[in-house]
């Protein structure tokens, strides 16, 4: 007669959301890179705070040094680096921070 189709989302949906993690981790890695790149460069342990953390939903970008809300948003002189460092990493990187997860996601259903 006919065929029978079967299609078992609950799986597809159950891969993806235990991949997010670690396709968010790596997305965020990235995007960690590029901002330390961009962070100002001194005297202090600034860059070497930048870390990834993953969370329930995915991934962070840390900066853990006291200072680092202060560098990241006052109109400070920097030799090498830049104020809104995180920020301007976030909207270069967007699209590369998209095709990470993309891709990433994708290996889960093939």
């Amino acid at each position: 007669m006919g065929e029978t189709f079967s299609v078992h989302l609950d799986r597809i949906d159950e891969a993806v959301e235990a991949a997010i993690p670690g396709a968010a981790f790596k997305a965020m890695e990235h995007l960690r890179q590029v901002a330390v790149n961009r962070t100002p460069l001194d005297d202090s342990p600034l860059r070497s705070s930048a870390y990834v953390e993953a969370t329930p939903d995915g991934a962070d970008v840390v900066y853990d040094s006291v200072y680092a809300r202060y560098q990241h948003y006052e109109h400070l002189h920097h030799e090498v680096g830049e104020r809104l460092y995180l920020s301007t990493s976030v909207v270069s990187e967007t699209p590369k921070v998209i095709g990470i997860l993309t891709a990433e996601l994708g290996k889960e259903i093939g």
